[in-house]
């Protein structure tokens, strides 16, 4: 089945490298900053090791990436540009023209790791692949505006990469519930966009 990923998944992974920077706690004595849709450099002197942060290390993420279209490139500043919080207005969002095809989620073919995820629902870490999943998801639908199953569906290599890099950020092992819940509540917070944009997710 063909799957529509902008750029080998490089949007939603940039996106979810970002998210994963706004998950993790600040340090003390410290306010986060809004995170630009460009990262900026961070500031050296002359003798100074390299400061590697989320934004940087995203930054050299992209660098070592395929150039994007201007096609690809327009509909990851369009998503970047977007604000999603909990008070989501989707009154100025209109219909994508794929919204002719929808396809609901419910109807598309699994992957065979998330059939297999989906048998063994209780296990550990299995939750949060599931949140890891349809976050990237209804990402991925917003960025390309593809509203098919094969903007649906997200390869596994691409949901395990990230779940990769989230647990190497966190410092665990297994991630449980607690440490996907943002990432599951922006998810249910963009179904309103992906709403307005495609019909039924």
């Amino acid at each position: 089945m063909k799957r529509t990923v902008l750029a080998g998944g490089l949007v939603i992974l940039a996106v979810g490298t970002l998210a994963m920077a706004q998950m993790l706690p600040p340090q003390e004595g410290t306010v986060p900053a809004a995170i630009p849709a460009t990262p900026a450099p961070a500031a050296q002197t002359s003798d100074a090791a390299p400061v590697h942060t989320p934004e940087t290390e995203l930054g050299e993420l992209l660098q070592g990436q395929p150039v994007m279209s201007g096609a690809e490139r327009a509909a990851e500043d369009d998503y970047l540009g977007m604000k999603i919080g909990p008070d989501v207005d989707v009154s100025g969002i209109e219909q994508v023209p794929s919204a002719a095809e929808n396809q609901p989620y419910r109807s598309c073919e699994k992957t065979p790791e998330l059939r297999a995820n989906l048998k063994s629902a209780g296990r550990l870490g299995n939750r949060a692949y599931r949140d890891i999943a349809g976050y990237l998801s209804v990402t991925n639908v917003i960025a390309t505006k593809d509203c098919t199953c094969a903007g649906k569906i997200i390869p596994h290599e691409t949901v395990a990469m990230f779940e990769d890099r989230l647990r190497q950020k966190l410092g665990v092992t297994v991630l449980e519930p607690k440490h996907t819940r943002d990432l599951y509540d922006a998810y249910d917070r963009q179904l309103g966009i992906v709403a307005a944009m495609c019909g039924e997710y």
